[in-house]
């Protein structure tokens, strides 16, 4: 199990990174919202958050793939909430946003969680 550790981290940081630049691209849109040409408009200008969007989902949807082949869903699926983790960080370096002790507690617990789930 050990040796996929490493594709379940690389999983869980394409996530992170694909859902960091869906928020880059939807705080972009601005007044005009989901409208078409809002959309059309904000997609041309910021075509590479969503090439960069696409590649990390992608690149996270064939780690997932490989991940739920090679080990039990019962160890794996648990072990994908590493990307809420890098979520955090993301939100803290790329957005500047304020993270309370009570998340970095959060942190740490699911930490402790996946090296338990990692144990057999």
């Amino acid at each position: 199990m050990w040796e996929y550790i490493i594709f379940v981290i690389l999983q869980a940081l394409s996530l992170a990174g694909g859902q960091a630049m869906f928020k880059l691209f939807v705080d972009k849109l601005g007044e005009g919202g989901w409208a078409y040409q809002n959309l059309k408009a904000t997609s041309i200008s910021n075509w590479w958050v969503l090439t960069l969007m696409v590649l990390f989902f992608g690149a996270s949807f064939a780690l997932w793939a490989y991940v739920v082949k090679k080990m039990d869903f019962s160890q794996a699926y648990p072990l994908s909430s590493l990307s809420f983790i890098f979520g955090m960080f993301l939100a803290f370096f790329l957005f500047q946003e304020s993270i309370p002790f009570t998340r970095w507690i959060g942190v740490v617990l699911i930490v402790v969680g996946c090296v338990l789930i990692s144990m057999k």
